[in-house]
């Protein structure tokens, strides 16, 4: 996305955001294979948002969201932990269909608790949300022992991002507490960063 962006700036191009957002998508599958288009939508458009295939709907956020992300160093292949996941899926069916379910309703009840603010109980739900991806096989012991390190130290939640199998973790936490668990973080091995929402998304910087 930060690529096509700059390269359309280059060459005068002036794309939008949603041919922006296309173009990292057709890159993120030549590389990946199946990517959900999560990562490249919420890159460039910013803020937050209920993503389905073919409906991305805005979340509109009237307080700070503060997060730590915690990143373990390990590399994976992403289109390998996905082929993982649908294996899985193929031998257990019935199990699967109702885990990922689970996480459907997750999103669902995250929603209405990011519309009321409700912090805590956002930080519960990915809790909850991090068992399930334990369940379906996608976590890592490098991942759970910074998602330990930051909810001993005071994380409402913490759930790994992404496609498992590495990469990173991230953290919902009261503002006061961020370089806390930033700390732990990087004493269980993983490089803390310290951030927010951002609502502007992709931009230029000259």
């Amino acid at each position: 996305m930060a690529t096509t962006a700059a390269v359309g700036a280059c060459l005068d191009l002036k794309l939008s955001k949603d041919e922006i957002s296309n173009i990292a998508y057709k890159a993120e599958k030549i590389v990946h294979g199946t990517p959900s288009g999560i990562d490249n939508t919420i890159a460039t458009y910013g803020g937050a948002i209920l993503f389905k295939k073919g409906d991305i709907k805005q979340i509109q956020i009237t307080s700070k969201i503060p997060l730590v992300i915690g990143d373990t160093g390990i590399e994976r292949n992403t289109a390998d932990w996905v082929r993982r996941v649908r294996l899985r899926r193929e031998r257990q069916m019935a199990v699967m269909t109702s885990i990922i379910s689970s996480i459907g309703i997750l999103v669902n009840e995250g929603i209405k608790l990011l519309n009321r603010n409700d912090l805590p109980a956002l930080g519960e739900l990915m809790n909850i949300n991090q068992g399930l991806l334990e369940a379906i096989g996608v976590s890592t012991f490098e991942l759970n022992r910074l998602i330990d390190a930051a909810r001993k130290n005071g994380a409402y939640g913490a759930k790994l991002t992404g496609a498992g199998g590495g990469g990173c973790m991230i953290a919902l936490s009261p503002e006061a507490k961020q370089k806390q668990i930033a700390d732990a973080i990087k004493r269980a091995g993983g490089t803390p960063l310290i951030t927010n929402i951002s609502s502007q998304g992709v931009r230029i910087e000259e």
